[in-house]
């Protein structure tokens, strides 16, 4: 028996498969699934984040409407510029940087072998510091990674 979180995701996701983006309602959503506001909060904010392909953006005035945009692979460069902007920030966990490197690597942005070089020379055990600043210095490099994925891919076209 799935649990109300998959369950809210699933709808969301199938919604998503034929069309690029879709617009959602917090409070249509809960009532849907007899739920509270919160919990349709926190499947948007655990489940559609940058790191797994989608793009949420709040419609001002539109009392809790959400659109949820799905990352299309023809977007890499944009996608990778997020990605630093918005996902990476100014410190990064070595479990969070490996769940955005699976993405990359299912959206074909990087290879099998790629995504483990960055995570050997990005772990924990690669980066001989103490704790208080080794995911600042881990976001600092993939940061520079993705920068050169990025103009790579620039260079590609």
């Amino acid at each position: 028996m799935a649990n109300i979180s998959d369950t809210i995701e699933k709808f969301i996701v199938s919604s998503l498969e034929n069309n690029s983006s879709v617009d959602i309602s917090r409070n249509s959503l809960a009532e849907y699934f007899s739920c509270a506001p919160s919990q349709i909060n926190y499947v948007l904010d655990t489940r559609f984040t940058l790191d797994r392909g989608y793009i949420k953006e709040s419609k001002r005035g539109g009392s809790g409407f959400i659109k949820i945009i799905k990352v299309q692979n023809t977007d890499t460069n944009a996608y990778l510029n997020n990605l630093i902007t918005d996902s990476v920030g100014d410190e990064i966990t070595e479990k969070r940087m490996g769940q955005i490197l699976d993405k990359l690597l299912n959206d074909f942005v990087v290879t099998e072998k790629e995504k483990n070089i960055i995570l050997m020379a990005l772990s924990d055990d690669s980066l001989s510091m103490p704790f208080t600043i080794k995911d600042k210095v881990r976001a600092k490099s993939f940061k520079n990674v993705l920068t050169k994925l990025m103009n790579s891919s620039k260079s590609d076209e």
